[in-house]
């Protein structure tokens, strides 16, 4: 039968690449071992010295120490070789953006696949202040007296009144720089009642007094005393408090500080960096010295700072042409289907516990979502664990609760078949599975519980002069997720941004779509924070930027069960609320309550991703092979070595290590790259080089087992930049057009 797949595509895609080529990794590890002439002359490239400073000054300053013959120790070199491999292998290989070592842009569907990148010296930079350092900024401005005193101070956008008691969620700051949250309490007073209700739009410090001694028997002092407890108590926050949305924290900080009097010299300071940081990405190679000076400059205002954490900075790739080929968007259309009939929906999770027991508790009643999720009064969010949920608050510690159930291992009628194919690939020892649509005939489709926007990476590969393609998912709660935090620096992907925020806002004219506003720490404010792109947000422990009108905070939502799904509506806009995160954060480690119920709420009763997985049970096998459809490859080949190979490797003289790697892996079918897998992270191997293989050992030496998996870009690249290939992914974006 015909699919009736819903999705249409987003006519731009979205393109990640390395700095340097693919190319450029070969001929640093052509040879079988590494001369250190090849470490020394690669050190001289500017680029990838500016850029290992950016990523860690502590890592740049030892290895210019070994390049300056300062480091004697063989151990020490061999370590600091190691290292430098891997930030090579990083620069060269790995897509995903980061620093200078990986950047994204803007592309377009075409008649063909053509990719050409322009030369490194156009590509755009965007260097700021990291945001561990732009916090400890506003928290020292916020405190110098002349300015707290001019500042608009709000109430905690967390605070919420539970009988005769105000909670909120108060934050403190490790030595470590993390940020520690605790649940805490306040006695509900009529002066505290109004002094909240006066803040709610803004006020300053002094007309807060002026409203408490209209009591005659408070005084001017006991009354500015009590303000400043309360901002002292976070109770109060001030308009400096950190945001993750709209423009740069520092030039927000500006604004607000250019309105007062006594500020002119700080803020002549913030032009000065920000010229500074305009200045540097007007090319890449800076000098080292250029950085190291202006750090001691910004030292000057006795802001808290960690060397290590002073810049982020993003590079956006200029592209000669940058088309994708329109055929792709209707094979993966026609692949959804398979990804469709190959995924189950989870049976149970976290929300779908909370609404059973809120149910029961409250049966068809709608509750404040704060009264809810109070563990002493509410029933909490997450249902069944030992510790309640204020216990990581209250104690400031970081908890990592124990799963106490093993898991269980399913055995479906797709692992069924994925069995038999994976025995038989077994038996004559293949390299190859494939999947047919013959495989998967009765298998059913499900559009329904899908997300309304979806997108997918895929990397673009040739294989025997074929373009084929690597997918292994598409999914997200919208397919904003991905592409959000590049909305700042690249005006192309912030239209496409929109475009899919207005798309998700057709699609519940009825109902409101709301973007969450959180800051869980410091340094996550660096892949997190975007541009507004949507009508209202709500804020949590994070400030928004749109009007009053169009924040819904959290003391506003209230929530309710009808038919087993759960209902958010904000109570001043009389509205059913649909929340949205547009970026990639993992939310759901370590998050307060609140915070992991909105983000939840973003796939109530829907599959987050449809993709291949070969099942619990099968990912036990040592080597899996690729898994092919079509011209998709669902999944790559890949291979667990155990602590005993890797314990025999490591004892393999130098002399005879290429000879037994060789043997080895020709036995199981490694080919002479690969990847070291971890998590989202992959570090790319040359098996037929000393050092490369030494690095990859040396790094897996404490652990029990390592995956490695094929490296795909090993013929004719279709990302080039004249006659050097690199590696690449693609993001692809989809919208439900029914």
């Amino acid at each position: 039968m015909k699919s009736k797949n819903p999705y249409a595509v987003f006519s731009h895609f979205c393109l990640r690449t390395p700095a340097f080529s693919r190319d450029f990794y070969e001929a640093i590890t052509k040879e079988t071992e590494i001369h250190p002439d090849t470490y020394k002359e690669t050190w001289r490239n500017k680029i990838i010295r500016e850029a290992i400073f950016l990523a860690s000054p502590e890592l740049y300053k030892e290895i210019q120490k070994w390049m300056d013959h300062q480091i004697s120790d063989p151990e020490t070199i061999k370590r600091l070789q190691h290292s430098f491999l891997k930030y090579i292998a990083r620069i060269t290989s790995r897509c995903t953006p980061f620093g200078l070592f990986a950047g994204c842009t803007a592309g377009t569907m075409g008649a063909k696949t053509h990719i050409q990148l322009d030369h490194l010296d156009s590509y755009i930079r965007q260097t700021r202040f990291d945001m561990n350092f732009l916090v400890a900024c506003s928290q020292e401005f916020q405190q110098q007296p002349h300015i707290k005193k001019q500042l608009t101070w709000f109430p905690n956008n967390s605070l919420y009144k539970i009988g005769n008691q105000y909670r909120y969620v108060e934050y403190t700051y490790t030595e470590q720089n993390r940020r520690e949250h605790s649940l805490e309490a306040v006695t509900h007073t009529s002066y505290l009642q109004e002094v909240i209700e006066i803040a709610k739009t803004g006020v300053t410090i002094d007309k807060l007094v002026d409203v408490l001694i209209q009591d005659d028997e408070i005084t001017i002092q006991d009354a500015t005393d009590y303000i400043h407890t309360l901002i002292e108590n976070q109770i109060l926050i001030s308009e400096l408090e950190p945001s993750v949305s709209g423009d740069d924290f520092l030039q927000q900080m500006k604004e607000i500080l250019q309105q007062y009097i006594d500020t002119t010299h700080l803020c002549h300071q913030i032009t000065e960096y920000q010229d500074f940081l305009q200045k540097i990405d007007q090319q890449f190679g800076n000098p080292i010295k250029v950085y190291t000076q202006f750090i001691k400059l910004v030292q000057q205002i006795n802001v808290p700072m960690d060397q290590k954490y002073v810049f982020q900075t993003d590079i956006y790739p200029k592209t000669v042409i940058r088309q994708l080929d329109i055929k792709w968007t209707y094979k993966i259309k026609r692949l959804m289907s398979v990804l469709n009939k190959m995924t189950n929906a989870s049976t149970e999770n976290h929300l779908s516990r909370f609404i059973k027991a809120f149910s029961n508790r409250y049966e068809s009643r709608e509750i404040a979502l704060t009264t809810a999720l109070d563990t002493e009064i509410g029933i909490g969010y997450i249902q069944g664990q030992d510790a309640s949920d204020t216990t990581p608050f209250l104690d400031g510690l970081d908890i990592h609760y124990k799963k106490t159930q093993e898991q269980s291992l399913s055995w479906t009628p797709l692992q069924q078949i994925l069995a038999k194919k994976l025995t038989r690939a077994q038996q004559n020892n293949a390299y190859i599975v494939e999947i047919k649509d013959t495989d998967l005939a009765d298998f059913t489709e499900n559009w329904n519980n899908l997300p309304d926007t979806m997108s997918t990476i895929v990397e673009l590969i040739n294989q025997d002069g074929v373009e084929k393609m690597t997918l292994s998912f598409i999914g997200g709660s919208s397919a904003t997720n991905l592409l959000g935090r590049f909305t700042n620096g690249n005006p192309e992907i912030l239209e496409i941004v929109k475009q899919i925020a207005d798309k998700e806002k057709e699609m519940h004219q009825e109902q409101v779509v709301a973007e969450i506003i959180h800051l869980p720490e410091s340094r996550i404010g660096n892949v997190i924070q975007r541009s507004t792109i949507r009508d209202y947000e709500i804020p949590y422990l994070g400030k928004s930027n749109l009007p009053l009108d169009n924040q819904i905070p959290v003391d506003d939502l209230m929530i309710s069960v009808d038919r087993g799904q759960m209902l958010l509506r904000s109570k001043k806009l009389n509205a059913y609320i649909v929340p949205r995160l547009s970026n990639a954060h993992n939310y759901s480690a370590n998050a307060l309550p609140i915070y992991q119920f909105l983000c939840d709420l973003q796939t109530q009763q829907k599959r987050a991703s449809i993709g291949f997985s070969w099942g619990a049970a099968l990912e036990k096998n040592q080597f899996l092979p690729r898994v092919i459809y079509g011209d998709f490859i669902l999944s790559k080949a890949r291979w667990i070595i155990h602590k005993n190979k890797l314990t025999e490797l490591r004892t393999v003289s130098k002399q005879h290590l290429i000879e037994t790697i060789t043997i080895w892996r020709k036995s199981l079918q490694i080919p002479g790259r690969v990847q070291l897998k971890d998590g989202d992270n992959t570090l790319l191997i040359n098996m037929e080089n000393i050092d490369s293989i030494r690095m990859w050992l040396d790094t897996v030496k404490n652990r029990a087992s390592c995956m490695l998996i094929e490296f795909l870009f090993s013929e004719k690249c279709v990302v080039n930049r004249n006659d050097e290939g690199f590696t690449n992914e693609c993001i692809i974006s989809f919208y439900k057009n029914s």
